[in-house]
């Protein structure tokens, strides 16, 4: 997400894995001996005792029959690590995590910095420098629950120096970059910690499962290498990767749509959701749309999905009725893994949660405005139990088929994995995950179209079709700690190499009005603008009373620039310039079907002026897009505080 030379040449070309019949690129480089130089596995013996099973090298070892084994595999640029556990003893034994010490071959004494990506949807992604990691205040238990795959993370391994899934380490002497990540997520979660620009720690990690005699736990594939390709395009490299191995969902159409909540938020009605219908329905030239999708407010109690408040008498079959009718797929929001105690869910099946130290059930979110309860919390169902998930396979079917919603955006899904005590205590958390998803995708059926929202990113990549990227939008910028519409855009721009490698990228909704928000217009123009190119999916959120001529623009500007960048993101996902520069200004590359679109966005509060020169016109004339339209454009722009503008090559 941060500055690179503007406009700087840079192939689309994704290089892969050639084991797995991935494209080869350039700019990689050959290894001759495994970077490896550990693998360690953490176990509680039969009496409780923690026990460390060492393996230097590859190869295979063994303490009280349990056996580590590992071995390489070599790609271009690096390796694919695999390993195994196998319980040959007579008693079962709980597995903590393996780990894996990967040498970067860069220099300790040459400044580097490491990039952290978030646990889930709305955590940050960002560049951090190694061995200086910028203060963190203390978290609330609550807030780590939520945006961290660990509660506590072990010795050794702090939360400012770790990274989830993957992490790409660039140190500047060596000219060049190292990526480390795991290739598979349906059964871990994984962390990679970088204390020093030397080593990568990879873990995966396994919750106090039980593996018991005879048993096979195989660990998930960590992929590593070096290169001199730009960060964004080994990110796409190891998302191709990643999305090979797990059969992602990929081919769904582009969506477009308009969803309830940011206008709304939970004090929607059925009249509201039905005048904005009828005013959809009248300007579906101006707004050609595909979804309309109703969002939380519409449920008599967070857990009893199926009956409506008394906000909607109609119910939820006629609401869906009227949303087709009007030409348009219906789709609802959910909060599949989250229950308050007002429900009735909750209420009739208390054994259905997971349960804290205390065996009581685990409040995971405080959201006042979801229940009259006294502590205000939900709390995180467990999909490892057969009679939820039993429950969930009813309610789905039913939600798609019988009600007849098409279009499901499943929300808050990180509390089917927080740590606490399950059903069944031989599963990962990951596992726990995947399986309720894996439900609920069954139920629904493979034609719906699934979108995941606050989700720990690697389970669900093969289940869902879509995925937000980033953390909520909102009708105000914010700052870099306040919640709002400018960490959104960051996110937008750092995760938007996982577009059509994973699934569709949801960058959340465009917010269109000119009143009723904080958004100025320079701001409206600069999230549409990162919205349009990163070719993620486009739901604006307005009252369609308040739209006016410059909203309609604005959207069909959003629309097809962002339809053009869907269609071409098959052969090389949008990329920002550099993913490890920390700087106020912004920059995304998009091609098109014969062009290129280059986002150049100022989040800073001063005005910043960047260059056009670079930039390739093929000798043609380069287009500046802003707020009032095109114009060509100049070697020179000037990019007020809170801005954005296009060029198109």
């Amino acid at each position: 997400m941060r500055r690179a030379a503007a406009g700087a040449k840079q192939s689309h070309r994704v290089a892969g894995l050639n084991n797995v019949g991935l494209r080869l690129g350039a700019g990689t480089l050959t290894i001759g001996t495994s970077m490896i130089r550990e693998t360690h596995l953490r176990y509680e013996d039969q009496t409780g005792t923690e026990r460390v099973l060492r393996l230097t090298g590859l190869a295979r070892s063994g303490h009280a029959g349990i056996a580590l084994s590992a071995q390489t595999e070599p790609i271009v640029g690096g390796e694919i690590a695999y390993a195994r556990v196998v319980n040959e003893s007579d008693r079962p034994v709980r597995l903590r995590w393996l780990g894996f010490e990967i040498d970067t071959g860069f220099s300790s004494a040459s400044p580097a910095r490491f990039f952290k990506h978030g646990y889930q949807s709305w955590s940050a992604s960002h560049p951090v420098v190694v061995g200086h990691p910028a203060h963190q205040h203390s978290r609330a238990l609550i807030i780590r629950i939520s945006h961290q795959s660990e509660a506590e993370r072990p010795e050794g391994t702090p939360e400012n120096a770790t990274s989830e899934l993957f992490t790409i380490v660039e140190s500047d002497s060596a000219h060049e970059r190292f990526l480390c990540g795991f290739i598979g997520a349906a059964n871990q979660f994984s962390t990679l910690t970088v204390n020093s620009p030397t080593r990568v720690s990879a873990r995966a990690l396994f919750d106090g499962a039980w593996i018991h005699p005879g048993q096979t736990f195989t660990v998930e594939p960590l992929a590593y290498w070096r290169s001199h390709q730009d960060a964004a395009q080994m990110a796409a490299r190891w998302a191709e990767l990643l999305g090979r191995r797990m059969n992602a969902r990929t081919r769904a159409p582009y969506q477009r749509g308009w969803c309830s909540w940011y206008h709304y938020f939970d004090a929607i009605t059925e009249d509201a959701l039905c005048s904005n219908l009828r005013k959809l329905r009248e300007l579906q030239r101006e707004f050609p749309i595909d979804v309309v999708q109703l969002d939380d407010g519409f449920q008599s109690a967070l857990g009893d999905w199926e009956y409506t408040n008394g906000k909607f008498p109609s119910g939820l079959k006629r609401i869906a009725d009227e949303i087709r009718e009007a030409g348009f797929t219906a789709g609802l929001w959910t909060a599949p893994f989250l229950a308050t105690r007002d429900s009735h869910l909750m209420r009739e099946h208390p054994d259905w949660f997971i349960r804290n130290q205390n065996g009581e059930p685990l409040p995971t979110v405080h959201n006042p405005s979801w229940t009259a309860g006294e502590d205000k919390s939900a709390y995180a169902l467990d999909p490892s139990h057969p009679e939820f998930n039993q429950h969930q396979e009813h309610l789905f079917h039913r939600l798609a088929h019988e009600f007849g919603y098409e279009y499901l955006k499943l929300d808050f899904l990180f509390a089917a994995a927080a740590e606490g005590r399950r059903h069944d205590p031989a599963l990962t958390r990951a596992q726990t995950l995947r399986r309720g998803l894996e439900t609920i995708r069954r139920a629904a059926g493979d034609e719906t179209f699934i979108l995941g929202c606050g989700c720990p990113l690697g389970p669900a990549v093969g289940v869902v079709d879509g995925m937000r990227i980033g953390p909520d939008v909102a009708p105000y910028w914010g700052g870099d700690v306040e919640p709002g519409t400018r960490l959104a855009i960051n996110a937008i721009i750092a995760r938007s190499f996982m577009h059509r490698r994973l699934w569709l990228n949801d960058p959340d909704c465009l917010m269109l009005r000119a009143s009723e928000t904080r958004l100025s217009r320079e701001e409206r123009f600069a999230l549409a603008s990162a919205i349009a190119v990163s070719g993620g999916m486009l739901l604006f959120s307005d009252d369609m009373n308040l739209v006016d001529e410059h909203a309609q623009r604005l959207f069909r500007m959003a629309a097809g620039i962002g339809m053009e960048v869907d269609q071409a993101s098959a052969n090389g996902p949008p990329l920002a310039r550099s993913l490890m520069r920390d700087t106020a200004i912004h920059t995304l590359l998009a091609r098109g079907q014969q062009r290129e679109f280059h986002l150049l966005l100022n989040a800073g509060e001063i005005p910043q002026e960047v260059s056009t020169a670079a930039m390739p016109t093929a000798g043609g004339v380069a287009k500046l897009i802003g707020p009032d339209g095109e114009s060509e454009a100049r070697e020179k722009i000037e990019l007020p505080a809170h801005s954005a503008r296009i060029v198109r090559c």
